[in-house]
């Protein structure tokens, strides 16, 4: 259901729940005391630094800092959001979440499509088990690909027999049904009878595509043999768009253990047999370039993201434009990585060939995005003198520009570009450069797999019309990369825009539900300089000591101050305490909630590194002061009225005030 989740329930599920069962069901526990101790599942150690108090429900990592209740717990070893996090918990309570009223979201909206296609994949799973001719698929995927049936089962794959009426006959047997097959892509309408429809995947095997909660939205398809397509893909519905999905992201949460990386192939086959060979984190693009979309989506899950290629020229371009796609979303304390095969090879057939702890090998000696993006700026200059070099500066200063201003990666990336250049960084970052050329992402773009042809349209009549058939290409391949040089060609325009219309209605690309959601996730809200400075407090604990708060702060308080006048007295009273122990012993939901949302915001790894803590906080405490002189002087002034601001003092006094607010403003 929409809506937001009453805090009530929310406070009731915790007290129904006991942290001490949820951890023991996912990590061993030992008895220390009145605690429990444990190996943290949060980053690699040889001796417990995690610590689980039963009577505070509450637990915390002395190694890595992870800290929190049932909910965090879970978010963080389960990789879930916080929503998902709670549905879980409240499963395993036998309780149902409730919603505060609300605006349906698209998938409250399409519940019965859903529902059709969790159906359809059920259909063909039972397929690759049940079907006469089952054989074909099973003996493809365990004698021609390799794979065990666990691990056909881990991915849902399925079989689509061969006839014109399978899932229609199975899955679509009322109208309401049928249109729902209709609109999530599984049926096509017979072009010269409306209202009749035919399978769309057919003698294939079948890969249902879930999105990250594990929800089937669509299927893709592979042909047994030299076919075309070889690889048919769901048409994009109100529950499936390629750009922002990526297969095997619900398999890889589910089933790495520390989940702290991402590999990026190009294939359904790729992820899967890596999983079969133990290397669980990889997913798969879905027809497209990997984009900023899929970049940031990841980095929500891990701090490091391999991309992967073939090591031919078609290979380095693909890198290029997920390079170009990185840059715009990068972070600090991010990775984004480059992992380039030997020509010939894709992870499917080197995994196979050298086995799991190569593979890995490779992976750890994955090239920087700092080194591709220099190689690529220097591979793009003909000329070996001087102004080859200016050239290769600005051709690296054109992409580094991209990545957001605020970031100590920019600043790194331009004192290299200095050091290889021999340009100062200031010349470098002043540097004007005309707009950046952006690719063109459509489907119109999309190549078919090398040799693969579109087919034309002689079927005999008796034949259902194949027009509305969506020959996609094999995921396998990349995107051509397009500049926005020149105008779109009236030609491509057309391609561009036509789009089968189910039921004759709008095309989906223009409907409410794309409009539900922007092109990028938006990205964390900054923090104010009250919440930089208790960030501060929080990671840095030692240096409360040093610091003092004015009375009159402390006694007109907003609640940002308040929260961190608590954190800072706590620190002041308990000197050799730390954040894990502040935790533990806070009773104030509002000040414990407040906190959980500083640690888990994305400055809190930028603000542990730095050295000038103390220095952020008196800063914050000097802010303020000005202010609330500045405030106390304005309302003095308004109460002395109009006629004693004639005398010289107060004259001087408001010339002074005047300058103090355009300070401020300024």
């Amino acid at each position: 259901m929409a809506g937001r989740i009453p805090d009530q329930f929310i406070d009731e599920l915790l007290a129904r729940t006991d942290l001490t069962d949820v951890v023991a069901s996912r990590i061993s526990l030992k008895k220390t005391g009145q605690n429990y101790s444990a190996l943290c599942p949060f980053h690699n150690e040889k001796s417990p630094s995690f610590s689980l108090n039963p009577n505070k429900q509450f637990y915390y990592c002395f190694g890595c800092g992870a800290g929190g209740n049932a909910i965090s717990f879970v978010m963080e070893h389960d990789h879930l959001d916080f929503v998902e996090a709670i549905e879980a918990l409240a499963k395993d309570a036998g309780m149902e979440v409730p919603r505060e009223q609300g605006a349906p979201d698209r998938y409250e909206q399409n519940a019965e499509l859903l529902k059709r296609l969790s159906e359809s994949s059920q259909f063909y799973q039972q397929q690759l088990t049940q079907h006469p001719d089952k054989k074909k698929a099973t003996d493809y995927l365990s004698k021609d690909r390799g794979l065990s049936g666990q691990i056909a089962k881990v991915f849902g794959l399925g079989y689509a027999p061969p006839g014109w009426d399978n899932l229609l006959k199975k899955v679509g047997t009322r109208a309401e049904s049928q249109e729902q097959l209709l609109l999530g892509g599984m049926l096509i309408e017979k072009k010269d009878q409306p209202g009749h429809y035919y399978d769309r995947f057919r003698d294939r095997i079948i890969f249902p595509i879930r999105d990250s909660r594990g929800r089937v939205i669509a299927f893709g398809g592979r042909a047994f043999g030299d076919e075309k397509p070889k690889y048919l893909n769901s048409p994009e519905t109100p529950v499936f768009q390629k750009s922002q999905e990526l297969y095997g992201l619900f398999e890889a949460k589910q089933n790495t253990p520390v989940l702290d990386q991402i590999l990026v192939v190009e294939g359904y086959m790729d992820v899967i047999v890596l999983a079969q060979h133990g290397i669980t984190n990889a997913v798969a693009t879905l027809g497209t370039s990997v984009n900023s979309q899929h970049i940031r989506k990841l980095f929500k899950l891990v701090s490091k993201v391999v991309l992967c290629f073939d090591g031919d020229k078609a290979g380095r371009a693909a890198a290029i434009r997920g390079l170009e796609a990185s840059l715009p979303v990068m972070q600090d304390e991010k990775q984004v990585r480059f992992l380039f095969l030997p020509e010939g090879e894709d992870p499917d057939s080197l995994v196979r060939k050298e086995g799991k702890e190569a593979f890995n090998h490779r992976l750890e000696d994955a090239s920087s995005l700092s080194h591709v993006l220099f190689e690529h700026a220097r591979n793009q200059v003909t000329l070996g003198d001087e102004e080859g070099e200016a050239q290769f500066a600005r051709n690296a200063m054109e992409m580094i520009r991209e990545i957001p201003k605020e970031l100590t990666f920019r600043s790194v990336l331009i004192r290299q570009l200095s050091e290889q250049s021999g340009i100062d960084s200031e010349t470098l970052s002043n540097t004007v450069f005309k707009a950046r050329r952006q690719h063109i992402s459509t489907e119109s773009n999309e190549t078919p797999q090398q040799g693969h042809t579109q087919p034309t349209q002689n079927y005999s009549d008796d034949l259902p019309d194949l027009s509305h058939y969506d020959y996609e290409p094999s995921h396998s391949n990349y995107d051509d990369y397009q500049y926005t040089d020149h105008a779109i060609p009236a030609t491509q325009q057309k391609a561009q825009s036509s789009f089968k219309k189910p039921f004759g209605k709008k095309p989906f690309s223009k409907g409410k539900f794309y409009n539900d959601e922007p092109a990028l996730p938006p990205a964390a809200p900054s923090l104010s300089q009250i919440k930089q400075a208790t960030l501060c407090l929080l990671l840095h604990p030692h240096i409360a000591k040093e610091i003092d708060i004015p009375e009159p702060l402390i006694n007109q308080a907003s609640e940002e101050l308040q929260v961190f006048c608590k954190i800072w007295r706590f620190f002041t009273k308990n000197p050799t305490k730390n954040t894990g122990n502040l935790l533990s012993e806070i009773t104030d939901s509002f000040t414990l909630s407040s906190i959980y949302a500083l640690l888990n915001h994305k400055d809190a790894i930028t603000k542990q590194k730095i050295t000038n803590a103390q220095q952020e906080v008196l800063d914050m405490i000097l802010t303020l002061e000005k202010n609330l002189g500045l405030n106390s002087s304005i309302a003095r002034l308004k109460n002395k009225g109009n006629e004693s601001i004639k005398d010289i003092n107060s004259q001087q006094e408001l010339r002074n005030l005047m300058d103090l607010i355009r300070q401020k403003k300024s």
